[in-house]
């Protein structure tokens, strides 16, 4: 995924999206899984190399197991099909967009709509709304269940970053937090927090374009290029004055206010003192007019 450079920084290697758009690949859809960094269910041709009436139940199968293990998926090809030609969606059209959201799919994608139909803007603002009002009905039954089995498959550390992901979602859903904030250099703490679905933004500073572009593919994760001249690759940064730059730089945007309560979320590197390479950790707190001395 990502490789310390001679820079201190990140070399990241392409993404691999894979496209599910025949039977051969539905029947090794969790080999395919395995090997990749996210999925495209192109139900268009798939709707050709299988029956038709198992198009939504495969769609499903595939958002599912993309949801269990934090990768993101996409749900593409046909879903506001008539709008290449009317301004309007079908009723079909608009429950068959909803009906994605619902189920888990991180991204809906236009394509004929944008290309070569007569409406594209109108087809972008009608899918906008209908992903919205399902986002609201998602957000209001979300339980948050714990996968002890994906757990148990991750490594130590990762481990460690998915409780501390957990626990933040789970927080956010009970102290009406406005949002979780994650200092992340490769995406890591970002994608954690992103794969148990949170109810509120996932605010995700880095310090490479790269990263956040990959990053805007997850459900609810708003990557943000933190612009400062503290190096988060010096282990002399200190880590608090990280957050406490997130912070501001998201009350100048607009994202946050003073009495926002907000939880973060990051990896700190252990000093020479420290008894261990690092720790992941979550804080709860409320914004305030200067800095996080006050706290």
């Amino acid at each position: 995924r990502a490789n310390d450079d001679n820079n201190g920084g990140y070399r990241l290697r392409p993404l691999v999206i894979s496209k599910i758009e025949s039977k051969e690949g539905v029947d090794n859809f969790a080999e395919i899984l395995k090997e990749s960094d996210g999925i495209m269910v192109a139900r268009g041709d798939l709707g050709v190399e299988i029956p038709y009436s198992h198009v939504f139940r495969e769609q499903k199968r595939m958002v599912e197991m993309c949801n269990a293990v934090g990768k993101p998926v996409i749900v593409a090809t046909q879903m506001l099909d008539s709008m290449q030609r009317n301004p309007r969606p079908t009723r079909a059209e608009v429950t068959d967009v909803g009906t994605a959201v619902l189920d888990g799919t991180d991204a809906v994608m236009l394509s004929g709509e944008t290309a070569a139909g007569k409406y594209p803007i109108e087809s972008i603002n009608a899918m906008a709304t209908v992903v919205t009002q399902a986002d609201l009905i998602n957000d209001s039954k979300r339980d948050l269940a714990w996968d002890a089995e994906l757990h148990s498959e991750l490594s130590g550390a990762d481990q460690e970053l998915n409780a501390v992901a957990h626990a933040a979602c789970r927080t956010a859903l009970r102290m009406n937090v406005k949002m979780i904030l994650t200092i992340t250099m490769s995406g890591r703490c970002a994608k954690a927090v992103a794969r148990h679905r949170p109810t509120v933004p996932v605010l995700a500073f880095c310090k490479d374009a790269q990263v956040g572009r990959r990053l805007s593919l997850h459900r609810g994760v708003y990557p943000i290029i933190l612009r400062s001249t503290l190096d988060p690759f010096c282990k002399n940064t200190r880590l608090g004055d990280l957050r406490a730059e997130a912070v501001r730089t998201a009350k100048e945007l607009g994202y946050l206010k003073k009495g926002d309560r907000i939880i973060t979320v990051d990896r700190s590197v252990g000093k020479d003192h420290d008894k261990h390479a690092y720790s992941h950790n979550m804080r709860v707190m409320t914004v305030c007019e200067t800095s996080f001395d006050e706290f």
